[in-house]
C-alpha cells in the first residue's frame, strides 16, 4: 500500500547537554560566514535579509533565512537560464497535459549526466571516488555551474526549480529515502545469480568476460553499500490535476507515479506547512515493474530449455524449430549484440530481398516436405546470422553442399556434429541476452521507490549552507543547528555521522538523537542501514570502555 509520513521541523531548542552558556547557537560565527558566502554567490544586496534580523525567535529567523536564500537561489537560477530553456518554460505554460509531458521529458534529456556504463568492481569503485572527490561550491552555485558545464545532482535541480517558476509549473522536491538505482541494482544481481547458477547446473560454457560481468553484477549490491550517502534531489512536476511526473536527470530516473492522489494531497498541505517533510512509499508500483521483469526471466527460460531440446533432433527438423521460435526477434533486437549493419542483412533475408545463403536444393534432402515461403525466409536468416560464428561457418559450409544419395548419411552425420556445436555457442550467447532482457534500466521508468516530499525553498537553502560547510569549514556547529530546524533524512545523517568522524570518546546529545531518528525510521535504504550499523559499532565500544573505566 502506498503510504505517506509527515515529521514536523524541529525548532532550535537551548543546547542543554552542553557545557557553557545557552547562547551557543545564537548566531555562530561559522553559520554567519558561510551563509554570507552562500548569498554573495545567489544574489546581491541583503536587505531582505536585514528585515530578518529584526525577528526575537532565533530559530524562526534561521528558518527564514534559509528559506529566503532557498528562493533567492532559485530566482538567480532563472536569471541566468539559457534562453532554450526559458522558451520551453513559456510553452509549457500554454500547453496541452500531453505536450507538457513531452517538455518535461525534453527538459530530463537535456539536463540528463552523461556516464559509461559500469562493467567492472574497478570501475565501480572509480566512479564513487570521482563523484566524492568532485563536489566543489561551483557545482551548485549557477553563476559558476552554467558557465562550466558541471552541475551536480543539486545543480540540475536548481535548473529544474528556476524552470518551474518561469513556467508556473507545481511542483515538489523529491528526495529519495529508497533511490530507484538500490532497486535495480538488487534485482539485476538475483538476475545475474540465476543465469550463472542456470550455467553451471547445464554444463553451459560462458565466456570469460561474461562470466566476469555477471559475477561482478551479484556482489553489486554489497559494493554499492560502501558508498556515502549523501544529499540528492529530484523534482515531481504536476502536469495535470491527475499526473506528476518525477524528473530525476542525475539518477537517470524519469517517469509517472501512478499514485497521483497521494502525491496532490501532500502539495496541498505542504503549502501551509512549507517547512515540514513528508514521505511518501511506492514501492508497491516499483516492485510490479520488478516482478514483470522476472516473469520475463522465466519467459526466456522456457525457450532456453527448448533451445537444448534441439540437440537430440534432426538439423532438418531443428533448423525448422529454429525458424518457427522467436530467435530471430531476439537476433534483432537491441539486447543481442551484434553489428547493425548485420541486423539489417538478416531482417532482408526475413523478407526474401537478398540471394538465399543456401540454395534450396541443398536444403530440400534435411527439411524432407515442402514449406512456405515465409518459412524458407525465416531459415535463411537464421543462416545468415550462423555466419558470425566461428562454429556456424563451418555449418552453413556443410549445407552449402548438395551430395548424392548414397553420401547422405555421412552428411547427416557431419552436419549434426556442427549443429550440436553451433547450438552449444547459441545457447552459451542466450544466457548474455537472458541478463540483458530481464535486467531492469533506466528506460523502463524505474523510478524512486520511497521519497521525501516537500516544498522546495526551505530545503534548497538548509543544503546550500550543508554542502558549503562540507567542503570548506566542516564546522559541526552548523551540521547540529541544521539537524535541529530541517528533519530531512540527509541533515538528520550528517548530525548521526558525527559520532564516527568525532575522534574522542564524546557523544553528543544532538548526535545521539539523529542516530535513534534513523535508527526508529520506518523506511530505510540498504546503504542508511549500512552507516548506521558502523554507527552501531562505534556506540557500543563507547560504552563498553566507560563501563570498564567505571569499574576500575
Amino acid at each position: 500500500m502506498t503510504t505517506f509520513n509527515q515529521t514536523k521541523p524541529m525548532l532550535l531548542p537551548n543546547d542543554v547537554d552542553q557545557r557553557g552558556s545557552h547562547d551557543e547557537f545564537h548566531r555562530p560565527s561559522d553559520y554567519e560566514r558561510i551563509l554570507s558566502f552562500c548569498l554573495k554567490r545567489t544574489a546581491p544586496g541583503d536587505s531582505e535579509f536585514n528585515k530578518i534580523s529584526d525577528a526575537s525567535d532565533e530559530s524562526l529567523k534561521q528558518v527564514s533565512e534559509l528559506t529566503l536564500l532557498g528562493h533567492r537561489a532559485i530566482q538567480h537560477t532563472g536569471e541566468l537560464l539559457d534562453p532554450h530553456l526559458k522558451q520551453l518554460a513559456d510553452k509549457y505554460r500554454g500547453s496541452s497535459h500531453d505536450r507538457r509531458y513531452e517538455i518535461c521529458e525534453q527538459l530530463y534529456e537535456s539536463l540528463l549526466t552523461q556516464s559509461e556504463p559500469v562493467r567492472s568492481q574497478e570501475e565501480l569503485l572509480e566512479h564513487i571516488w570521482d563523484d566524492l572527490s568532485n563536489q566543489s561550491c561551483n557545482r551548485i552555485f549557477a553563476q559558476q555551474f552554467l558557465r562550466h558545464g558541471n552541475p551536480n545532482c543539486f545543480g540540475r535541480a536548481l535548473i529544474l526549480l528556476a524552470f518551474a517558476k518561469l513556467a508556473n509549473a507545481t511542483v515538489l522536491g523529491a528526495t529519495p529515502l529508497i533511490p530507484g538505482s538500490e532497486l535495480l541494482i538488487r534485482h539485476d544481481g538475483l538476475v545475474a545469480k540465476w543465469i550463472l547458477r542456470h550455467a553451471q547446473r547445464h554444463k553451459v560454457k560462458l565466456r570469460p568476460e561474461l562470466i566476469s560481468f555477471l559475477q561482478f553484477i551479484v556482489k553489486r549490491p554489497e559494493i554499492d553499500r560502501i558508498r556515502p550517502l549523501m544529499f540528492h534531489m529530484g523534482l515531481v512536476f504536476q502536469i495535470s490535476p491527475a499526473c506528476w511526473v518525477l524528473i530525476d536527470p542525475h539518477a537517470k530516473a524519469f517517469g509517472k507515479y501512478h499514485n497521483t492522489a497521494l502525491i496532490s494531497h501532500i502539495e496541498e498541505i505542504s503549502q501551509q506547512r512549507p517547512q515540514e517533510i513528508f514521505s511518501a512509499d511506492f514501492r508497491s508500483e516499483t516492485n510490479l515493474k520488478s516482478g514483470d521483469q522476472l516473469r520475463q526471466l522465466k519467459s526466456l527460460t522456457r525457450f532456453l530449455d527448448q533451445l537444448q531440446a534441439l540437440s537430440e533432433c534432426p538439423v532438418g527438423e531443428a533448423l525448422m524449430a529454429m525458424a518457427k521460435s522467436q530467435f530471430l526477434d531476439f537476433v534483432l533486437s537491441d539486447d543481442w549484440n551484434i553489428p547493425q549493419e548485420q541486423k539489417e542483412k538478416i531482417a532482408a533475408q526475413l523478407r526474401g530481398e537478398l540471394a538465399p545463403v543456401v540454395k534450396e536444393r541443398c536444403l530440400e534432402p534435411l527439411l524432407e516436405t515442402q514449406h512456405s515461403r515465409s518459412t524458407l525466409c525465416r531459415i535463411q536468416a537464421f543462416l545468415e546470422y550462423c555466419l558470425l560464428l566461428d562454429c556456424g561457418q563451418e555449418f552453413v559450409g556443410l549445407l552449402s553442399f548438395h551430395v548424392s544419395a548414397d553420401t547422405q548419411t555421412m552428411r547427416q552425420e557431419m552436419l549434426q556434429l556442427s549443429f550440436t556445436e553451433l547450438l552449444s555457442e547459441l545457447i552459451a550467447r542466450f544466457h548474455g541476452v537472458l541478463f540483458n532482457q530481464s535486467s531492469l534500466s533506466p528506460d523502463q521508468e524505474i523510478l524512486h521507490p520511497v521519497v521525501e516530499l516537500y516544498q522546495p525553498g526551505f530545503r534548497v537553502g538548509i543544503e546550500l549552507v550543508s554542502h558549503v560547510n562540507a567542503v570548506t569549514l566542516r564546522s559541526e556547529k552548523i551540521t547540529r543547528l541544521l539537524s535541529h530546524i530541517c528533519q530531512g533524512q540527509s541533515v538528520q545523517l550528517s548530525a548521526a555521522t558525527e559520532i564516527l568522524r568525532n575522534p574522542t570518546e564524546t557523544i553528543r546529545r544532538s548526535s545521539r538523537q539523529a542516530f535513534d531518528q534513523l535508527e526508529s525510521a520506518e523506511i530505510k535504504s540498504c546503504r542508511l542501514q549500512e552507516v548506521l550499523k558502523r554507527i552501531s559499532i562505534k556506540i557500543s565500544r563507547i560504552h563498553t570502555k566507560t563501563g570498564e573505566h567505571e569499574q576500575l
